[in-house]
């Protein structure tokens, strides 16, 4: 059978299975497209084979940020099927492709199924399996790994030395980050801790450092007019499904929305109508906005005057050069585009005006989302009262006391000495410069639900850190694949799989607190183990514990000491249900003051009051220059979810996608082998010739281009396990090229975050 065929015929398969499972109105049973399917109301499954039914499990998803309250249905001992379970508000039980295909995750034939030790150099792929008891003795205790002598966590404490620890973590979640972050780490005295959140959205979060948190006066649900920079909500959005589901139902009833983004995503695609703008140049059409707000009498001067720092005449002599003509000579966005929309944003109410990543993960981008909640108070779209509903964090009742804060930590985290100006909440992407600097030095770096290597960017070069056993003396992964950072380990533990683990979890929806928990589907596969366990035994091990001595307990115990879930029946009941609400409440509030002069950043040489801010290496560019970007899938999620068979069916390349006449003028055509070099290195790609994106700019998604993590993402066979025989049917090519090792690793100037959308290529025909 072909290729095409075979994926024909899957794709008539499932919808016959659908079918069968979920019963047909309209249509012969031969003919199951024909007519409409009608979900079973109950939660049930049942069996193609036996046609018994299937063991409903409630649990949460992890593939994505949004965390999904989940059922699993497992047949004979296997996951066979995921669904939502239709008792959360949040998402109203519907999941994603991702929740679905988490499946694979458990299945995934290259999975780490028991501790490996190097046994040759590092990244050489040769690797000693070891038992837990030796695992755990070699990270207590220390010993010898490869001709090489390293220290374990006991010896650290002995010494008093705890802080050369260094746990670097990515994706965790619920009470998962709980465990590490509020006991284990706190308890064994290491202060150093690295995250993720400076290659993530860290330059958003440090506007509200300085300008204060600003309550929009509505939501998606109720605007009559949305202004959108750089948001993918239709793509990948961080509460995907229900921002989805809200954002459609928005425009249905009539909502109108401009999106300004580089690309014609699938958000600007629905959108109204799509803005294309200059990578980096979304500060000046913003400032250009509040130009006309001002000028056509249009702002809100009550609520600068009554909820501000600054006054209208400040505002006005502020703004007054940045026209519309002087930020479409910078943007490429028509100067009667910007006084359209900032006219409607000022005239339509109620209105809101969103971001995300593509605005603010630039050399401007604290600025630029500093401007942007100027824009929204100048437009009167910022409510002078807040509501705050119940809190959408800790709100279970842990029954064990926490450990002290820990006295110290290593200098790791805030990037390179005076290179930034906000490092309170960490530079963690550029620890690996940190420590090649010499600059200071952990004696062992465990690295969990991160891909460091990987993720960040200039890639070459964090393989020739991690390399180095002067550097780092001791490198420890725990995983669920060989990701490309723990195939360069001296000691790998394999991680329990999410849908093998307990966690609790919490949100809000419609302002009633949402409780949920995270319960295995069967025991973790092989000699994996969840982490969270991993850490208990630890913690008794070197006489520090925690009160609690598995997951499962902390789980069985919080449940138990809840309000609400314990009256409910506890443990037992979220076992049996998955999730339970409390009553929904609010409380009315005034706006707290905002700032939009900041004398401090004034006092640091940038703008108080936020002003034009060029990007330099966009100042002066060459004419076969263009501005990299990269971009997400709706099917993907970060680096993490490429080892999902399914996914990765649907998605599995990342070509330069590039604009018609840009190709045609550097004589490029499409489906060309093109080379994209920046200061960071090359890399090679095909052409993808689109109209749906700016002429200075080249778009390539981050998804793709694994060299480890597997079969499936990348090719490579790492162990070659039997529990997923469909493997040899892999028909697609992987191993492509990934674009983060052409992204040099830049922090913005204020908050550190990693400058994804800025880096100037070259590209060519090869």
């Amino acid at each position: 059978m072909s290729n095409k065929d075979r994926r024909t015929f899957l794709k008539y398969a499932t919808l016959g299975a659908a079918g069968t499972i979920l019963g047909v109105e309209g249509g012969s049973a031969d003919s199951p497209i024909s007519g409409k399917l009608n979900l079973n109301p109950d939660g049930k499954d049942f069996s193609l084979v036996t046609k018994q039914e299937r063991k409903a499990i409630p649990s949460a998803c992890w593939q994505c940020l949004n965390v999904d309250a989940i059922i699993g249905y497992v047949e004979n001992g296997r996951l066979v099927k995921i669904e939502g379970n239709p008792a959360m508000i949040k998402s109203g039980g519907k999941i994603c492709a991702r929740g679905q295909a988490g499946i694979n995750q458990v299945y995934n034939p290259d999975r780490l199924l028991y501790p490996m030790k190097r046994a040759g150099a590092r990244g050489e792929g040769k690797w000693q399996r070891i038992t837990w008891d030796d695992a755990m003795d070699l990270l207590v205790n220390g010993g010898e790994i490869a001709g090489h002598q390293v220290k374990g966590m006991q010896t650290l404490r002995d010494e008093g030395t705890p802080e050369k620890f260094l746990f670097h973590y990515g994706r965790m979640t619920g009470s998962d980050w709980v465990v590490n972050n509020l006991y284990f780490l706190p308890a064994y005295g290491t202060g150093s801790v690295g995250d993720h959140n400076s290659i993530c959205v860290n330059a958003g979060g440090v506007d509200n450092s300085y300008t204060g948190q600003a309550r929009p006066s509505a939501t998606v649900k109720e605007a009559k007019l949305m202004v959108n920079f750089g948001s993918a909500i239709l793509d990948a959005g961080f509460s995907f499904i229900p921002d989805a589901r809200d954002f459609s139902n928005a425009l249905a009833r009539g909502m109108k929305m401009y999106t300004f983004d580089v690309r014609l995503s699938n958000t600007a695609a629905k959108s109204t109508e799509w803005v294309p703008i200059k990578p980096g140049t979304d500060l000046a059409v913003i400032l250009a906005m509040g130009n006309v707000l001002i000028e056509e009498g249009l702002a809100d001067e009550a609520f600068i005057r009554d909820f501000t720092d600054v006054s209208m005449d400040e505002l006005g002599q502020h703004l007054a050069s940045y026209t519309p003509e002087w930020a479409e000579s910078i943007s490429g966005v028509p100067a009667k585009k910007i006084r359209t929309i900032a006219t409607e944003l000022g005239t339509i109410k109620p209105g809101l005006v969103t971001s995300k990543r593509g605005l603010f993960m630039h050399h401007n981008g604290v600025q630029a989302q500093r401007a942007l909640h100027l824009l929204s108070a100048l437009a009167g779209h910022i409510s002078p009262k807040g509501t705050r509903g119940p809190r959408a964090g800790w709100d279970y009742a842990f029954p064990f006391p926490q450990p002290a804060e820990p006295p110290r930590s290593l200098n790791l985290f805030s990037g390179e000495p005076g290179k930034y100006f906000f490092t309170d909440w960490g530079v963690s992407h550029k620890i690996v410069h940190m420590l090649d600097q010499g600059l200071d030095r952990p004696e062992i770096y465990l690295v969990y639900c991160h891909n460091p290597v990987y993720s960040n960017g200039d890639c070459s070069h964090n393989i020739k850190v991690y390399k180095d056993v002067e550097k780092v003396p001791f490198l420890v992964a725990c995983d669920v694949v060989l990701s490309e950072t723990s195939e360069l380990g001296d000691l790998v533990i394999p991680d329990a799989t999410y849908l093998e683990r307990w966690t609790l979890e919490s949100t809000t929806a419609n302002n009633t607190p949402e409780y949920y928990l995270r319960q295995p589907m069967h025991p973790p596969l092989g000699e994996a183990r969840n982490f969270i366990d991993v850490v208990c035994d630890l913690s008794n091990q070197m006489d520090i514990g925690l009160g609690f001595n598995s997951a499962e307990e902390l789980v069985r115990e919080t449940c138990n000491n809840t309000p609400g879930v314990k009256e409910a029946g506890g443990f037992e009941y979220m076992k049996a249900n998955g999730i339970w609400h409390g009553e929904a409440e609010t409380s009315e509030y005034d706006q707290p003051p905002l700032s939009f002069k900041s004398e401090e950043l004034g006092a640091a040489g940038f703008d108080a009051i936020p002003a034009w801010m060029p990007i330099p290496q966009h100042v002066e560019m060459a004419d076969n220059e263009l501005i990299l970007t990269t971009f997400k899938v709706p099917v993907q999620t970060h680096s993490r979810t490429q080892g999902c068979k399914w996914l990765t069916e649907l998605h599995h390349d990342n070509p330069a996608l590039i604009n018609s006449r840009t190709a045609a003028r550097l004589g490029i055509s499409d489906g060309d082998q093109v080379r994209l070099k920046s200061s960071a290195g090359e890399m090679i790609s095909t052409a993808k010739t689109i109209e749906g994106i700016h002429t200075r700019a080249v778009a390539i998604s981050h998804h793709c281009g694994h060299w480890a993590w597997g079969h499936y993402a990348s090719g490579k066979k790492n162990f070659g396990h039997t529990q997923e025989s469909d493997v040899h049917n892999k028909w697609w090519e992987s191993g492509r090229s990934h674009v983060n090792n052409i992204i040099p690793c830049v922090g913005d100037p204020i908050s550190g975050s990693m400058c994804w959308m800025d880096t100037v290529v070259t590209i060519e025909k090869v």
